[in-house]
């Protein structure tokens, strides 16, 4: 009996080696020709797991492909961001993408080194090589993802029938590949270091990665677009090698360079023209229209304001009047600031003029007024209350009540305080408009030389113009732009003579022209050399404004 018993366990074991995926219980079943198909079925039903195993992974690893494509356009997009100093209109997004970013990416290299320790990472399951392994990431060939519940991937053993349905989307994903995009990533990565370096003053650096770039060898264009965008790319480097030595007065290396490109691109390149000089030109027309302006308005006026007025501004007011005669003649024009130190002896001086019978003419009186609406902003605390008392004390001097009691309003509500009563004032004060602004026409027509004639504005056309190297903030810069074209919706400025401007200064620009741009003034900067126009564009300047090349 014992026998019997042990002779029955070794054959129910033996039943089970050749039987795995049998229930035990059903082992002493007598066998017969049904257990054939069942073992049978659940062969193919094994091989059909490993298949869809195989096309799944195939699948989730051309995924991740594409995953670490976008990752390294990414870094490449961003690339340029880490150059430029922070400021108020970068930092903020910066700081909120941040952290988001940092958890996928860290999420995404988890899973990849998970996938790299599975068995089919190449090998089926018993150790075998695979006859047509699932390709190597970074292949160009794989077919899109079929999001929509399509037709999976082909089989890698399945025949060659199913390969005309794969070569459709290969073709169509090659196809997009070789469109032109239009985005950062589209931009000459060899261009665009050089700005960088030549906005850093890194001359030398710049000229480097330029010719350096040129020198290369291109590899050869199969297709007509290919070798049009290729021949635009390079006489767009050329071009910026020349305004390169233009701006930094190198009349050599641009005869050597001219001629080389002549050689090269077969056709005569552009003329030498010297913007160092053009800058200096400017400069000293500027200053000398400045001094016949500032004699004519101190003709007119009794006093001008200065762009900054301090205590020793208020000083110099009195000292005015004093010898003026019985109707004063005061130009606002030019204000841009007051200094806190003489907000209240301002106010006292405008209490004095409305308690008595003097005769007041302003030039610019809503620029004053301007100046002073900003300097005190509505449910804000933190400025002091001399400043509204200097407003609403302008207000009154200037006879307008109704301004009056919606300021006092505004007063009450930010400081939940009784606001001071509106009286009548003695004194009498016109507002004068301001004589209509004249273009620099010697400016004008210097810059026009050389340059693009049909650029430059028409007669109902604010222009000024920017020169020299500009660096820093540049806040005379800036203010004389508010002042040049403080009578126009239509903008232009000229950059003809403008040779640098480091990175700071195009931050400080960009805000400039997005406050334009928010207010419904397109801004035209025109005749700008390669490189300035090339910043504009990294900065972000060309979003809010419109940038023309210089042709020559």
């Amino acid at each position: 009996m014992p026998k019997e018993e042990s002779g029955r366990l070794f054959s129910k074991v033996a039943k089970f080696v050749r039987n795995p995926l049998k229930d035990w219980s059903e082992l002493d079943t007598p066998s017969s020709d049904s257990s054939l198909p069942e073992q049978t079925y659940s062969r193919e039903m094994l091989k059909e797991m490993i298949e869809r195993r195989q096309r799944n992974d195939f699948v989730r690893r051309r995924e991740f492909d594409m995953l670490r494509k976008l990752r390294q356009r990414e870094a490449a997009a961003h690339a340029f961001e880490a150059t430029v100093t922070p400021s108020s209109f970068n930092l903020n997004s910066t700081s909120e993408k941040t952290e988001g970013r940092a958890l996928t990416l860290k999420k995404i290299d988890e899973i990849e080194e998970q996938m790299s320790q599975q068995w089919w990472k190449g090998r089926g399951p018993n150790g075998q090589t695979l006859v047509n392994p699932p390709p190597d990431a970074g292949a160009e060939t794989l077919p899109p993802v079929d999001s929509g519940g399509g037709q999976l991937p082909a089989d890698p053993g399945a025949p060659a029938a199913s390969a005309p349905v794969a070569a459709a989307p290969v073709a169509a994903a090659s196809t997009a590949a070789s469109a032109p995009q239009p985005s950062r990533l589209a931009h000459d990565g060899a261009l665009e270091e050089a700005v960088i370096r030549f906005a850093h003053g890194d001359d030398t650096g710049a000229e480097a990665i330029l010719l350096q770039a040129l020198a290369a060898e291109a590899a050869p264009a199969t297709e007509d677009g290919a070798a049009a965008a290729t021949l635009e790319r390079d006489d767009a480097r050329w071009r910026a090698l020349f305004d390169l030595y233009r701006a930094t007065g190198d009349a050599a290396k641009f005869a050597a360079a001219r001629m080389r490109y002549a050689q090269r691109m077969k056709r005569m390149g552009p003329d030498w023209v010297s913007l160092d000089e053009l800058a200096r030109s400017v400069k000293a027309v500027t200053a000398s229209e400045d001094a016949e302006a500032a004699s004519d308005t101190t003709g007119a006026a009794d006093w001008a304001s200065p762009a900054h007025l301090t205590r020793e501004g208020l000083m110099a007011l009195t000292r005015a009047l004093s010898q003026a005669g019985m109707v004063w003649t005061l130009d606002w024009r030019a204000l841009t600031e007051i200094d806190p130190s003489a907000a209240a002896p301002l106010r006292i001086l405008f209490t004095h003029w409305s308690d008595s019978p003097v005769q007041l003419r302003f030039f610019g009186a809503s620029q004053l007024m301007a100046v002073l609406a900003a300097a005190t902003p509505n449910n804000e605390r933190h400025p002091d209350d001399a400043w509204w008392q200097l407003r609403l004390a302008a207000l009154r001097l200037m006879h307008l009540p109704d301004d009056f009691e919606l300021v006092a309003l505004n007063y009450c509500i930010t400081y939940e305080v009784s606001p001071p009563s509106w009286q009548d004032p003695k004194g009498e004060c016109t507002s004068l408009a301001a004589p209509p602004a004249s273009r620099p026409s010697s400016v004008w027509s210097l810059l026009s030389v050389g340059g693009d004639s049909e650029s430059f504005p028409s007669t109902d056309s604010g222009f000024a113009a920017l020169a020299g190297d500009l660096r820093g903030d540049s806040l005379s810069c800036w203010q004389r732009l508010d002042h040049d074209l403080r009578h126009t919706t239509a903008p232009v400025i000229s950059c003809a003579a403008l040779l640098r401007m480091d990175l700071t200064a195009a931050g400080t620009l960009l805000s400039w022209v997005r406050d334009r741009d928010a207010n419904g003034e397109r801004v035209q900067f025109v005749d700008a050399h390669r490189l300035i126009a090339a910043l504009f564009g990294l900065i972000g300047i060309t979003d809010h404004a419109t940038v023309a090349v210089r042709k020559n």
